[in-house]
């Protein structure tokens, strides 16, 4: 569903939960609002604000541009970088969204002029965390995209993909990543509080697969509390829902990165001081790291995935 009317610029909303009819789309749209009301302690706030351009040229290996409707992510995961990327304290990481709502309009200026190349959407904050339930405004963007005919490339942790299969299938290129952390759902509750169960996201995958959009995993970063035997069955499950390949990436410590994700484990001793000994060993530790990306690799090679790692 969209916003009953388009936000002026400064105007809030507080997400509610979408109690509307059946069907994929509107089961998807309905379960991210339910995840954005559970997402925090608070309300989950949502300011309109005014963009003053809609693509960014991306350094990104395979993206030419970079386009981001939303700051700030109600996922509010304890390791993402973004709040460095963006200079937002961590402390309030994941209580308050700014909705670029402006940019579907700036997007069809842009494409008529810029050159063309494949958009990553999005690659600092997801582009269906819950507020996308209510007010379209990636699904705007994807419909300027298709209609000039430019390639686009997802990336999520959202199972609200699934309502844009329509738009998404009918591009000539187009690619939807998933960012699958842990078969953990105890582990996922630490350390993604509002983003979907990751059931949710791989059987999003699968629908994505069957409608012959591309549909990949991003494994990033690999939890440092996870075993290399369940890194290898992570890559197992990507591949049964139809993902063609994985890219996997470590926890990397960006300020406030090590004291967030500590937090979100303090409820989980055991947890907490075993990523501490993984994220910051001693002369003569194993590199849990290496040998993760090590098995992951070989266990895609076996299944005839593509796999590489980011950055």
């Amino acid at each position: 569903m969209r916003a009953s009317r388009p936000l002026g610029e400064g105007d809030a909303i507080e997400l509610a939960p979408d109690g509307g009819g059946g069907g994929p789309r509107q089961a998807a749209a309905a379960a991210a609002a339910e995840v954005a009301a559970a997402a925090t302690s608070g309300p989950q706030r949502v300011r309109a604000v005014e963009a003053k351009t809609a693509l960014s040229p991306s350094g990104l290996e395979g993206l030419r541009w970079s386009l981001n409707p939303y700051r700030g992510c109600a996922h509010a995961c304890a390791y993402c970088y973004a709040p460095s990327v963006l200079r937002i304290e961590r402390a309030g990481w994941g209580t308050h969204v700014e909705v670029r709502q402006n940019l579907p309009a700036l997007l069809a200026k842009e494409l008529k002029r810029k050159e063309r190349g494949v958009v990553g959407l999005a690659t600092v904050t997801d582009p269906y965390q819950p507020a996308e339930a209510e007010l379209g405004v990636t699904r705007l963007c994807l419909e300027q995209l298709l209609r000039h005919g430019w390639p686009v490339s997802v990336l999520t942790k959202g199972d609200l993909v699934v309502r844009d299969i329509d738009l998404l299938s009918r591009f000539k290129e187009a690619e939807v990543g998933f960012t699958i952390t842990s078969l953990d759902e105890h582990q996922r509750r630490l350390l993604e509080p509002g983003a979907p169960p990751v059931a949710r996201r791989l059987a999003a995958m699968r629908l994505v697969a069957e409608s012959g959009v591309r549909a990949y995993a991003f494994i990033g970063p690999v939890y440092p509390t996870a075993s290399v035997g369940e890194v290898r069955e992570l890559v197992r499950k990507v591949h049964e829902a139809g993902g063609s390949s994985v890219m996997l990436d470590r926890l990397n410590l960006r300020p406030g990165v090590w004291d967030s994700v500590s937090r979100a484990l303090a409820p989980d001793p055991v947890l907490q001081g075993l990523a501490k000994r993984r994220m910051f060993p001693r002369p003569g530790d194993e590199d849990f790291y290496k040998r993760a990306l090590a098995a992951a690799a070989e266990e895609a090679e076996a299944l005839g995935m593509g796999y590489s790692t980011a950055f």
